[in-house]
């Protein structure tokens, strides 16, 4: 009863726990930012691990935006639902990276807010992340496991004169 916080004697004793912790980043890109409609287009999310342990439980989430249909190929066994693509159960070493991909065509533009950007986010890790918190995106992409990637699709505006050569030609 007379510890005094040294554990000098052999009836105290301490114990400290460090959890782990896996710095978690997230780059998209897209294959081609400016794009025709109806091209096809590869997004590619890449998540990395800064360490200092290997992150596992990971989990990423993409909504794909109004500007996209025909979401195909995608990598690594991720899950869709929706216009929600769902990575999980990835693991990913110290210093290591995971890339994910998958396609989509660009549709006409309908006005819609950010209809061409494409967010992704880490939502859950096994490990604290030591300078983001997973699943809390708030839209401004302000932490290093969101991204965005947007693609301005390509545009014309055409009109058609036609004229004759001679306003008032002569039968025949």
């Amino acid at each position: 009863g007379n510890d005094d916080g040294d554990q000098s004697e052999d009836d105290e004793d301490d114990a400290v726990v460090v959890p782990q912790a896996a710095d978690l980043s997230l780059v998209k890109v897209v294959s081609d930012g400016v794009p025709n409609v109806g091209d096809t287009v590869t997004f590619t999310v890449t998540v990395l691990n800064a360490g200092p342990d290997d992150a596992t439980g990971v989990a990423v989430e993409d909504v794909v935006p109004a500007g996209y249909s025909g979401i195909s190929n995608i990598s690594s066994g991720g899950v869709l639902a929706g216009s929600t693509i769902t990575w999980s159960g990835l693991a990913i070493p110290v210093s290591g990276s995971v890339d994910l991909t998958f396609d989509v065509i660009v549709v006409a533009p309908s006005g819609t807010p950010g209809e061409y950007s494409n967010v992704a986010q880490v939502t859950a890790s096994d490990q604290f992340d030591p300078d983001s918190m997973p699943g809390n995106d708030d839209g401004d992409q302000s932490e290093d496991d969101e991204d965005a990637a947007t693609v301005a699709p390509q545009s014309a505006d055409l009109s058609l004169r036609k004229t004759p050569s001679d306003p008032a030609p002569a039968v025949g």
